[in-house]
């Protein structure tokens, strides 16, 4: 096997999404060292779009059927909200912040003894004990495991090392890329963008080309897709990270060129070039605002903001490709000024009108796009962005409909120039059908509320005591395990104040351990510190349950907690299964401190261990040396449109994706 549990890692970051779970665990599931998040089985390019609840569609969610072009089942809903929480919970929960600040239990008083803080490893262990082991495990590993963990590892902490030693991580990485797996290679591409050389744009803009230059870097006769893609998306993680602006201008023109590529086969490409333009930053207008941009697509914000925009205007355009457009036109007109943003609100209106011909996978990405861009203000285009999410949130499209009530939340708690803001509005609405929604509804409702809420209490703005009881009504009277999470994690993510007291009694009598990581979690999210001691006695209990046991490590993160890292060190030591491998490994990466260091190194270096658990520790080497604030793929993740994406992006049943990595 060239992965080791890629997908299966999928479902654990997920905790709740247990028939996908089951799917995932199966012994073909592979892993880069390791899998990010994911919901479970995506759907190929072909399949049926999301029904209405009223009628089943073949092969789509919820149908029970099977997938006619791969034969898999499709029981699992696609739209379910998990998936939506997997993808985009890193900003909520902003575990680095809050191990850094010690988590809310500092400000409690409770004795330094008693609540030891977490203390990420030094430079000086990165550059002299973490790097070299790294640089060396590369020169010489076959394992493709331990290799492609290895090389994202390195990557992580590059940013930590100096120059020198940056440059001997880069010959490192690039020797891999002409490795004879094609995971290895793929993996090495993006190393290449994470560790955000600029002496290394030229080669990425190679391989993202196919230039011969990118043929010889891979020891290939044509530089396979997958690489392309991967080179791609690396591409703009390096555009986000480095400061220069003639580097991200240059990165824009190759990803442009990507994109206006003659139709081809795949979409990967196109795909990957789009999204990773959301990323690109360039400078303000230089031209007055309502002015048409005649410079060159990559002279500002602005005139990129155009270029696409035009290239999205084409509805000739293959339909799965431009789907992957708007939340990235989103991104870039928030930084192009208020003329562009009011141009985008219009343009991605289009979409969402009655009678428009645009297909599923579009208009679900207008709606997200519009929960970015537009706000809570009195100007006529926002008016008409919350009137066309509100027309979206009661349609057919299940997963449009859901989207639109995250969107519309985040875009009442958003004020407008104005300053006024839609929160009465969005309160209303959400709270009326939470009230009167169904089973797959509430959780997606109450998240949004959740949602809302934590967007206007940053404000500074309370939250009516309305909205605490709709959603401690919703804990109390719907604990069904498919969405009792969601509520849980909605009540901590509006801040209600009293809920201390249900979430610890829920996580002490929960049988379901999806719903106590959820309540664990949200305990986290809430700063309970009260929580800390049952906690604790959680970690060494799951050991052999390994989604309560990651998330139950994050909510003491959560709460300034990392005296569970030697816990899970000897639980790591003495895991044979992939399963406990793969959770203890990413829980003492998010929240483990420099003590974790030297026994993971034990571990990666003993050539007599097997070579999952070596890998997993690389895994984790890589999390702890990793100084970003939140996970390296996260701004990929948010807001993605997960319904046909193209497998280098999402593919969580086999693991193919960037999304899918550690």
């Amino acid at each position: 096997m060239a992965h080791l549990c890629r997908a299966f890692l999928s479902g654990l970051a997920l905790a709740g999404a247990s028939v996908l779970a089951g799917a995932l665990l199966a012994p073909e599931s592979r892993a880069h060292g390791g899998s990010y998040r994911g919901p479970g089985a995506s759907l190929p390019p072909g399949a049926a779009g999301p029904s209405a609840p009223s009628g089943p569609a073949t092969g789509g969610p919820g149908s029970g059927g099977v997938n006619p072009a791969t034969g898999a089942s499709v029981a699992s809903d696609l739209t379910g909200w998990p998936l939506w929480w997997g993808l985009n919970r890193e900003p909520y929960l902003e575990l680095r912040a809050a191990l850094e600040r010690g988590g809310a239990a500092l400000a409690t008083g409770i004795p330094a003894a008693a609540l030891p803080v977490g203390r990420r490893p030094s430079d000086a262990q990165v550059r002299e004990r973490i790097a070299p082991l790294l640089v060396a495990t590369l020169r010489t590993e076959r394992n493709p495991d331990i290799a492609t963990a290895a090389l994202l590892a390195l990557a992580k902490c590059g940013s930590r090392l100096e120059s020198g030693a940056r440059a001997e991580a880069a010959v490192a990485l690039r020797a891999r890329l002409a490795d004879a797996n094609q995971e290895v290679s793929e993996t090495a591409a993006l190393a290449l963008g994470l560790l955000a050389r600029t002496a290394d744009l030229g080669l990425l803009g190679d391989l993202l080309a196919d230039a011969p230059a990118g043929r010889e870097a891979c020891g290939r006769a044509a530089v396979p897709v997958r690489t392309r893609a991967f080179a791609a998306y690396a591409l703009g993680l390096s555009a986000e990270r480095v400061a220069n602006q003639d580097s991200r201008r240059w990165v824009a023109q190759r990803l442009l060129a990507a994109v206006a590529e003659p139709p081809a086969a795949s979409r990967d490409v196109p795909v990957a070039a789009l999204v990773a333009l959301g990323l690109v930053e360039l400078p303000s207008p230089a031209m007055p605002e309502a002015a048409p941009a005649v410079e060159s697509p990559t002279a500002s914000a602005a005139a990129l903001y155009d270029h696409v925009a035009a290239w999205y205007a084409d509805a000739r355009r293959d339909p799965h490709v431009r789907a992957y457009a708007p939340v990235s036109l989103a991104r870039l007109a928030l930084r192009a000024g208020e003329a562009r943003r009011a141009g985008c609100i219009r343009l991605l209106a289009e979409a969402l009108e009655t009678g428009s011909s645009e297909p599923p996978t579009v208009r679900q990405s207008a709606v997200q796009a519009l929960g970015l861009v537009a706000n809570g203000g009195g100007e006529a285009h926002d008016a008409r962005a919350r009137a066309l999410l509100r027309l979206a949130s009661g349609e057919g499209d299940r997963l449009a409909r859901r989207f639109a009530w995250i969107a519309l939340a985040r875009v009442g708690a958003r004020p407008g120039r104005d300053g006024r803001d839609a929160l009465v509005e969005s309160r209303a609405l959400l709270t009326g059908l939470l009230a009167r929604g169904s089973t797959p509804e509430r959780p997606w409702l109450a998240l949004a509320l959740g949602v809302g809420e934590r967007a206007a209490r940053a404000r500074g703005v309370d939250t009516p005591s309305g909205v605490y009881d709709a959603l401690e009504r919703a804990v109390r009277e719907h604990t069904s395990p498919t969405e009792a999470g969601a509520h849980l994690l909605a009540l901590a993510l509006a801040g209600a104040p009293a809920s201390g007291p249900v979430l610890l009694a829920r996580l002490a009598s929960l049988s379901d351990d999806e719903v106590r990581a959820h309540a664990a979690l949200a305990l986290g999210l809430s700063g309970v510190t009260a929580a800390i001691e049952p906690l604790r006695r959680v970690v060494p209990e799951a050991r052999y349950r390994p989604t309560l046991l990651r998330e139950a490590s994050i909510a003491l993160g959560l709460l300034g907690d990392t005296s569970v890292t030697s816990e899970l060190v000897r639980i790591l030591e003495d895991s044979r299964g992939l399963t406990a491998l793969a959770a203890v490994a990413t829980a003492l990466g998010y929240v483990g401190d420099r003590g974790a260091v030297e026994p993971l190194l034990a571990i990666a270096s003993d050539a007599a261990r097997d070579a999952s658990a070596r890998a997993f520790a690389i895994v984790a080497l890589g999390l702890l040396g990793d100084p970003r604030p939140l996970p390296w793929n996260t701004p990929l993740a948010l807001d993605t449109n997960w319904w046909l994406p193209p497998s280098t992006l999402f593919e969580p049943a086999t693991g193919t994706g960037v999304l899918d990595l550690l």
